[in-house]
């Protein structure tokens, strides 16, 4: 028989230290992140990822050749770094295609992203490096948006 407090533990202990750095890239490699309407509508669907799937997002920017995005992400046990990185790109992918469909003309396939993510675990040690790595981007994830209820900038925030 377990007692709440040994399955207090085990469910606090699903999340371990599992960062990855993934590498996702626009299908052609097409800058398609100059457009500030879709670098939101792509940091809002992996806002909803996160929700959504129990995914953590510690950090991540759109690249400095505005096609890619590099990210480090914590991955939870149940799901692979390849499954995590497929919910981020169809999810987002479904997103801009619904949002933005004149992105249609341009992937008329509907394949926004671009073949396999590279992913590499992070250590503690590297962590710095992949983190400075991110933050050298051009457009960072705590880009200033417009709050439309107040009209004031707010930052997106991902823990």
């Amino acid at each position: 028989m377990v007692s709440i407090a040994n399955a207090k533990n085990k469910k606090e202990s699903a999340w371990v230290y599992n960062f990855q750095h993934i590498v996702i890239v626009s299908k052609y490699r097409f800058k398609v992140f100059k457009n500030p309407r879709t670098q939101k509508i792509v940091a809002d669907a992996f806002r909803e990822v996160e929700m959504r799937f129990n995914i953590k997002i510690k950090e991540f920017a759109f690249g400095d050749d505005y096609a890619h995005i590099p990210m480090e992400v914590n991955v939870p046990r149940n799901l692979s770094m390849q499954q995590v990185a497929q919910i981020l790109k169809s999810y987002s992918a479904s997103k801009v295609f619904k949002e933005m469909p004149n992105y249609i003309k341009r992937y008329p396939d509907k394949h926004f992203w671009g073949g396999q993510p590279s992913g590499t675990s992070v250590g503690p040690v590297g962590e710095n490096i992949i983190l400075n790595h991110i933050r050298r981007q051009d457009i960072s994830y705590e880009s200033f948006l417009t709050d439309k209820d107040e009209g004031k900038q707010m930052k997106l925030q991902f823990n």
